[in-house]
């Protein structure tokens, strides 16, 4: 059986994951990659990029609740970030080294950052069987920069995969559980400036 595991650069953030990634992907939609950009830009970052590439794309891993194990979360450590004051979801960031843990955490499936995976035995780091694709490339800050396999918005393939998570087909639902990776009230989150309205 796989076994992976997510950690900051500074250690203060532990996880593990019992399967390989549902879904790997490449997201450039300016939210995205808006509040990725806003928590590596913070004093002091230095943690482990969540930008697949020169191209300004965030890089995710899709696992199921389920395959998820946090092993250390000090929730004083823990910062959100949202997209505008009205944002619905926040992307957590280790407060001491500043890299990206989730760019998403819910109920029933979290987005890890695929940069800072690794097998767990031997460290070595992930790499997805399969090539790693580009999505919502029509969203992009800079759409030419999108490198291929590039899609303008989630390809059906991934939609498929995707509603069961929504959905919670075949999901515990233990993510919910994880206070320290969920904010408990959105309104008092750090919200990065929408810049493309």
């Amino acid at each position: 059986m796989p076994s992976y595991t997510l950690k900051c650069k500074c250690g203060a953030f532990k996880a593990t994951f019992d399967a390989a990634p549902h879904i790997n992907f490449n997201c450039h939609c300016r939210s995205c990659v808006a509040a990725c950009k806003a928590i590596e830009a913070k004093e002091g970052f230095d943690g482990i990029s969540i930008r697949c590439d020169n191209s300004g794309g965030v890089a995710v891993a899709i696992f199921k609740s389920n395959n998820v194990f946090i092993k250390e979360a000090d929730a004083s450590k823990i910062g959100f970030m949202k997209v505008g004051e009205r944002g619905k979801w926040a992307r957590s960031y280790c407060t001491e080294c500043k890299t990206v843990l989730f760019n998403g955490f819910f109920p029933n499936r979290c987005g890890a950052n695929r940069n800072a995976l690794t097998e767990t035995e031997g460290g070595e780091p992930f790499t997805p069987d399969d090539a790693v694709i580009n999505i919502l490339g029509n969203y992009a800050f800079d759409s030419e920069r999108v490198p291929v396999p590039k899609h303008g918005a989630v390809p059906f393939g991934i939609m498929l995969k995707f509603i069961p998570l929504i959905v919670g087909w075949g999901c515990d639902g233990r993510n919910a559980n994880e206070k320290a990776l969920i904010p408990e009230d959105m309104t008092k989150v750090e919200a990065c400036t929408i810049t493309w309205e």
